[in-house]
């Protein structure tokens, strides 16, 4: 006689240890994780992620083309990798419109949000109260140094004049914007400046990136001196640069000038916020990352823009309306703050 099942097949689920109890009226099932090596594990895997919602406009760092998903990918992963081991919990960090992050803290959906000075000041006018502003962030700024390769016969800027020279990306505003600017305020204009012949005749050596002519400059044929990013050499070791691995040493090259500074295209100066309803002992261990991130985390934070995380002064919302003044202006340096809010300064 054929067996009769109280439910189909396919409703029993198993997932490494199922516990029965009392047939099919009253299933109970348990869930275990295999680790036969007894590895110490961040967090579990079925663990509720801390939930972060971050506003962006899609520019710059932020621009999804110029991702390297291979390596990175979005620029907020290296810091979502290190704050979830400070937490010992998966950390989810969703790319939201401005209003789903009012709706999503409101409702309690999302526990934290980052965004600009302007647009939180635009939420809480339109939907009221947000939560509380733990941190606000300071923008990195972006400089160039014009480099030579160590042992050539270039010393100084004016020996540049009938040098083939390594620019970065054509626009880039640090690595052939304001380059060209150095070199034209000391005596090089860019008819000083050799020209190439391939691939397109009497054009400038112009490279997809800062690394990009760091190799020429160092590694190429006839061409010895350029503009490279001063961030990617501060992080160069002294000596060790090599051909082979495409890797870089200061003592591969003298520094002639340094370009001036410029902001990062980022997310603009701005709170990072908590829900009102979040656990307080999960916002504090949120806030001490963020204020310990410019020192413990520099790389994290160099690959979003920022430059750190800071506490907000007593009047929070007159120190993000004067940051909110300076949104949209690529490039401008901080006027100094009113008299009655303190200059931003990371905190120990």
């Amino acid at each position: 006689m054929r067996s009769r099942w109280c439910v189909p097949f396919a409703c029993v689920v198993v997932f490494l240890s199922v516990g029965l109890h009392a047939g099919c009226q009253q299933q109970k099932f348990s869930s275990t994780v295999l680790n036969p090596f007894n590895f110490k594990l961040p967090f579990l895997p079925y663990q509720e992620p801390v939930r972060i919602g971050i506003v962006h406009r899609r520019v710059g760092l932020f621009d999804p083309s110029t991702w390297k998903i291979g390596e990175v990918g979005s620029p907020w992963t290296p810091l979502r990798l290190r704050l979830e081991r400070h937490l010992g919990a998966p950390v989810q960090i969703s790319d939201l419109k401005p209003f789903q992050v009012a709706a999503h803290l409101q409702s309690s959906r999302i526990d934290f949000a980052f965004l600009s000075a302007g647009q939180y000041l635009g939420l809480v006018e339109e939907f009221g109260d947000l939560g509380n502003v733990i941190a606000v962030s300071d923008v990195l700024e972006r400089q160039g140094l014009i480099v030579a390769v160590s042992g050539s016969d270039i010393r100084s800027i004016k020996d540049i004049e009938g040098e083939r020279f390594s620019f970065g990306p054509a626009g880039d505003p640090v690595l052939d914007v304001k380059t060209r600017e150095i070199l034209r305020a000391n005596g090089i204009s860019d008819d000083d400046i050799k020209k190439e012949l391939l691939p397109i005749p009497n054009s400038f050596q112009h490279h997809l990136s800062s690394a990009e002519s760091a190799f020429e400059i160092v590694y190429g044929i006839g061409t010895h001196v350029g503009v490279i990013d001063k961030s990617e050499y501060e992080d160069y070791p002294d000596t060790g640069g090599s051909f082979f691995l495409r890797t870089f040493s200061k003592n591969n090259f003298l520094v002639l000038a340094e370009t001036q500074e410029v902001r990062f295209e980022t997310i603009s100066e701005g709170p990072f916020v908590a829900g009102a309803d979040v656990d307080p002992k999960l916002v504090q261990q949120v806030r001490e990352f963020l204020l310990d991130a410019a020192t413990e985390h520099q790389p994290a934070m160099r690959a979003m823009g920022l430059a750190a995380f800071v506490s907000p002064v007593n009047d929070v919302n007159t120190q993000l309306a004067q940051l909110a003044s300076h949104e949209g202006s690529a490039g401008a340096r901080k006027s100094p703050p009113p008299a009655n809010v303190r200059p931003l300064r990371p905190e120990n």
